[in-house]
C-alpha cells in the first residue's frame, strides 16, 4: 500500500510543468503585441496633438489678420470722428469771422448814415453787439487754431499708426505662430521660412497682402470711401452743412425801421433786414475744408426801393489754400462745388454751384476761404480699404505647416528596441509635419437672421436691421479655422518627399 501511495505521487509531480512553456509563450506575444500597440498609439496620438497644435498656431494667425482689419476699422471711425471736428472748428471760425465782421463799421454804415433820419437807432445796437462778442471772439481765436491743429497731427498719428500695425503683422504672423506651436508641443515648430519665404505659399501670402490697400484720398478727385463716410448727411451736424438764419431780431441787432424824409419826402421810410448765409463744405480734391458766411442788409427805402447790400462776410479753411480754385484765376463752377452734393457753401437760393450767389458770400470767395488754420494736415488722411469689389466677406486664408523631428516621439529610448524589434516612425526626412488654415471673416448679423441668434444679438445688428457688407470701417472682423486645400496637401507631400529623396542621394 506504501509503495502504490508513492508511485501515484512521482506521476502527479512530474506533470505538473507541462502548462510552463505555452504560457510563456502567450506572455511573450502579449508582450510584443503590447509594445506594438504602444508605438503605435505614441505615433496616433503625436499626429492628433501635432494637428491640434498645427490649428492652433493657424487661428493665432488669423486672429492677428482679424486684429489688424479691426484696428484699420477703429482707427477709420476716429478719422472720420475727427474730421468732422475740424469741420467745426473751420466753421466755427467762418461764424464768428463773418458775425464780427457785420458788427464792424462798412459801407453799409455810410448808406444808414446819408439816408436815415435818425442813424444812431442802427449804429447803437451794432456797437452794442460788437461789444458783447468781443470776449467770444476772442476766446474762439485763441482755442480754435491750436485745437485745428492738435485735429490734424492726432490724424496723422492715427494714419500712420494704422499703416504701421497693418505692416508689422506680416512679419508678426510667422513668429506668434512658432510662439504658440512652442506653447502647446515644445518640440514643435513652424517650418521654418513657410510664411514668409517658401515659393508654397507665394500665391496665399500675395493674396493677402492685396486684399487691402493704402489709399490716399487728398489730391485725387472722384469717388471714395472715407470721403462719402465723413459727408453723409447723417455724419455732419446741421452747423457745419447750412447756417442760413435771419438776423434781424434780438440779441442779433442787425436791423433798422427809422423815416427817411431827409432824403425822400416827408413819411418816407427806411427798413433793413439781415440774413445769414453760410456752410462748410469738403473739397472736391479732398484736400481740405473750406467755410464761407456772409450776411446780406436787405434795404428798403421808400424813394429807392430794395436794395441788398453786403452787411459782412468771413471765411475759413484747413490745408492747402492756395489751390482751392479748380481752373485758376477764373472761380468756376466746380469751385463752389464740395464733395458729397454739397454747393454754394450752404446758400440754398440757388440750384446751380457758383450761380446767383450773394454778393457778400461772392466777395469772400474771390478774397480766399480764409486762413488755414492747419496747412500740414487738412484734409482726408491715407487709410486702409479693401480692395475688392464686391468685398468678399472671408478673407485670404493663411496656411500654417508645423514640423516636429520624429526623434521627440518616443522619450525613453530604450522603448524604441533593437535589431527586428526596433520600431520605426517611418517619418519622411525623420520629421512628421501637419497642415492648417484659418482666416479672418467679417459678420454684423441681422437680429433676426439665423447667423444672428448669438448671445447679445441686439448689440450686434444695425439699427435699420439689414446685413451689412464687409468693410474697414466697421469691427466686426472675427477669426475662424479654414479647410486646407488639396493643392496645399500635394505640395507639403511632394516637398516633404523631395527632402526624402535629397537625405538618400547624400
Amino acid at each position: 500500500m506504501n509503495s502504490s501511495a508513492r508511485k501515484g505521487r512521482a506521476r502527479v509531480a512530474g506533470a505538473s510543468g507541462q502548462a510552463l512553456v505555452p504560457a510563456l509563450i502567450f506572455l511573450l506575444v502579449g508582450c510584443i503585441g503590447l509594445y506594438v500597440a504602444f508605438n503605435s498609439f505614441q505615433m496616433t496620438s503625436a499626429k492628433i496633438k501635432l494637428q491640434n497644435t498645427a490649428d492652433a498656431a493657424a487661428y493665432s494667425a488669423a486672429v492677428l489678420q482679424a486684429r489688424d482689419y479691426n484696428f484699420s476699422a477703429y482707427t477709420n471711425r476716429a478719422m472720420v470722428a475727427n474730421q468732422v471736428t475740424a469741420a467745426q472748428v473751420v466753421a466755427l471760425k467762418s461764424w464768428i469771422d463773418e458775425l464780427d465782421s457785420t458788427y464792424s463799421p462798412s459801407q453799409l454804415d455810410d448808406v444808414v448814415n446819408a439816408i436815415a433820419d435818425h442813424p444812431a437807432r442802427w449804429t447803437t445796437p451794432k456797437n452794442i453787439g460788437k461789444n458783447d462778442i468781443a470776449p467770444v471772439r476772442a476766446a474762439l481765436d485763441a482755442l480754435l487754431p491750436p485745437v485745428a491743429s492738435d485735429i490734424g497731427s492726432l490724424n496723422r498719428a492715427l494714419s500712420v499708426a494704422q499703416a504701421n500695425y497693418h505692416a508689422a503683422i506680416f512679419s508678426a504672423v510667422p513668429d506668434t505662430a512658432d510662439a504658440i506651436a512652442q506653447q502647446n508641443q515644445p518640440d514643435t515648430h513652424v517650418t521654418s521660412g513657410y510664411f514668409s519665404n517658401s515659393q508654397r505659399n507665394a500665391a496665399q501670402l500675395a493674396a493677402w497682402k492685396s486684399y487691402t490697400a493704402t489709399v490716399t484720398p487728398a489730391g485725387s478727385f472722384g469717388y471714395d470711401d472715407f470721403a462719402d463716410a465723413v459727408t453723409n448727411q447723417i455724419t455732419l451736424d446741421p452747423f457745419i452743412k447750412n447756417r442760413d438764419s435771419v438776423r434781424s431780431v434780438a440779441p442779433n441787432f442787425q436791423q433798422l425801421d427809422d423815416t427817411a424824409n431827409k432824403l425822400c419826402r416827408q413819411d418816407s421810410t427806411i427798413t433793413i433786414n439781415v440774413t445769414h448765409d453760410g456752410g462748410t463744405q469738403l473739397r472736391t480734391d479732398k484736400a481740405g475744408w473750406e467755410s464761407i458766411d456772409a450776411s446780406t442788409a436787405h434795404l428798403n427805402v421808400t424813394c429807392i426801393g430794395l436794395v441788398d447790400a453786403e452787411a459782412g462776410f468771413g471765411g475759413s479753411a484747413n490745408g492747402n489754400i492756395t489751390s482751392f480754385m479748380a481752373h485758376p484765376p477764373f472761380a468756376a463752377w466746380q469751385d463752389w462745388q464740395g464733395y458729397g452734393g454739397y454747393f454754394n457753401f450752404g446758400y440754398l437760393g440757388s440750384p446751380t454751384p457758383g450761380w446767383q450767389v450773394p454778393d457778400a458770400m461772392a466777395e469772400q470767395f474771390r478774397i480766399g476761404p480764409g486762413p488755414s488754420l492747419d496747412a500740414p494736415n487738412g484734409g482726408l488722411m491715407p487709410y486702409q480699404n479693401l480692395t475688392s469689389t464686391p468685398p468678399a466677406s472671408q478673407a485670404p486664408r493663411i496656411t500654417i505647416e508645423v514640423t516636429r523631428n520624429s526623434d521627440t516621439l518616443v522619450k525613453t529610448v530604450g522603448l524604441k528596441g533593437g535589431g527586428r524589434m526596433e520600431v520605426n516612425d517611418n517619418a519622411a526626412s525623420g520629421a512628421m509635419r501637419a497642415l492648417s488654415s484659418a482666416n479672418a471673416y467679417f459678420v454684423r448679423p441681422d437680429e433676426t437672421s439665423f447667423i444672428g441668434s448669438l448671445v447679445n444679438a441686439n448689440q450686434w445688428a444695425r439699427p435699420d436691421r439689414k446685413t451689412e457688407y464687409p468693410s474697414l470701417f466697421s469691427p466686426y472682423w472675427q477669426a475662424a479655422l479654414a479647410p486646407v486645400s488639396e493643392s496645399e496637401r500635394a505640395a507639403a507631400q511632394a516637398n516633404q518627399m523631395s527632402s526624402v529623396s535629397q537625405v538618400k542621394k547624400q
